[in-house]
């Protein structure tokens, strides 16, 4: 693929150079988190993350020769994620708003340049594919899911950054696979600015804590592009969805799970709290980069099973049945979290300006 160490290389610097500028202004356009009783960051962290990454794609993507230009479609779907993450940051959108503006913007993704008939399997010989109007409906689903479930991770410092980053990875590798050079060279390019803003908000030996945050822009933009790949693979070659679902199990499982303790719990499933599985491990009294590192490794080792599961060809009625894996081992993770003594520490929302990533179109995360 020509020039692919350029563009990669054009892809990090860029997001430096753009977040160390936007940094500087996010304050005077109140593009900030503040914390609060459930938000335990220091300071005034800027939102800009997510701005810089999608600049950072879209300049770099100037340089893609015409076999690899980027569709408008594309650019057009993810662009309206990110300015209505954007303004949510700045001024706290109505969660219905937030919702509808998600599938308009998914339906501009998936409806243009795709056949949606989606391939979920094989069931021995024979292939399970869905009609295109039950594989536009499991698209639309999966986009808008996978945009609050990014969202949702989002939640300590690196995590999501480093969980989108290894998602990315695998990905490309299973185009790769496949041959489908476009998501090859979409996937890298994304992946290499993902690395830029996480020289900012990974915590290591160098920067003890975040000083960008992706925030909602960010966070939509990463989820819409990662279910984008995955639906795109699963239509355009011979990539089982169920075996491609393994790059997003844990951020899916996570928002699922909680969704369903706080329903359990008798309270609406967008209420904000702390439960969800990093904060309960921070609060337990792991550090918050081995919690991110920690989470994002089980997500990187899910995606590799994913991957060889694809490469070696392993029945995708086996992939299918050991996705109940880590389903199993994140409830009982959070299970023993949760059961250990531990309060539910429910916060209220507080101000409508800054407190609002726990409530996505209708979920969220939040530092």
């Amino acid at each position: 693929m020509p020039n692919l160490y350029a563009h990669l290389l054009n892809a990090i610097l860029t997001t430096v150079l753009l977040i160390e500028v936007m940094r500087r202004v996010a304050p005077g356009f109140r593009l900030v988190d503040l914390p609060d009783l459930r938000k335990q960051h220091e300071g005034a962290v800027p939102l800009c993350g997510g701005l810089a990454i999608f600049g950072a794609f879209l300049i770099t993507a100037l340089g893609f020769d015409g076999h690899h230009e980027v569709p408008w479609y594309m650019a057009a779907g993810i662009g309206i994620l990110v300015l209505t993450g954007a303004a949510d940051d700045r001024w706290g959108l109505r969660a219905a708003t937030r919702l509808v503006i998600q599938l308009c913007a998914a339906l501009l993704l998936i409806l243009p340049g795709m056949s949606l008939s989606i391939h979920l399997g094989y069931v021995g010989e024979l292939p399970v594919l869905l009609s295109p109007l039950l594989g536009g409906a499991l698209a639309l689903v999966f986009l808008v899911g996978s945009v609050n479930a990014i969202n949702m991770l989002d939640g300590i410092d690196g995590l999501a950054g480093a969980s989108v980053a290894a998602a990315l990875f695998w990905l490309a590798l299973i185009a790769a696979h496949v041959g489908d050079t476009d998501v090859v060279l979409q996937a890298l390019v994304l992946l290499a600015a993902t690395i830029g803003f996480l020289v900012f908000n990974m915590r290591h030996p160098w920067r003890s804590k975040a000083s960008v945050f992706l925030g909602d822009a960010g966070s939509a933009m990463l989820g819409a592009f990662l279910a984008y790949f995955v639906v795109r693979l699963s239509t355009g070659s011979s990539v089982a969805f169920v075996s491609a679902l393994w790059i997003l199990v844990i951020p899916f499982m996570d928002t699922l799970s909680l969704i369903m303790r706080r329903i359990a719990a008798r309270r609406s499933p967008f209420s904000p709290d702390r439960m969800h599985l990093h904060h309960l491990l921070v609060d337990r009294g792991m550090p918050h980069a081995q919690a991110a590192i920690m989470i994002a490794g089980v997500s990187a080792l899910c995606g590799a099973i994913g991957y060889f599961g694809i490469l070696f060809g392993v029945p995708d009625i086996l992939m299918a049945l050991g996705l109940a894996i880590p389903v199993a081992a994140h409830v009982a993770a959070v299970t023993a979290l949760t059961g250990a003594g531990r309060s539910s520490n429910v916060q209220p929302a507080g101000n409508a300006g800054f407190v609002r990533r726990d409530t996505p179109p209708v979920m969220g995360g939040g530092q």
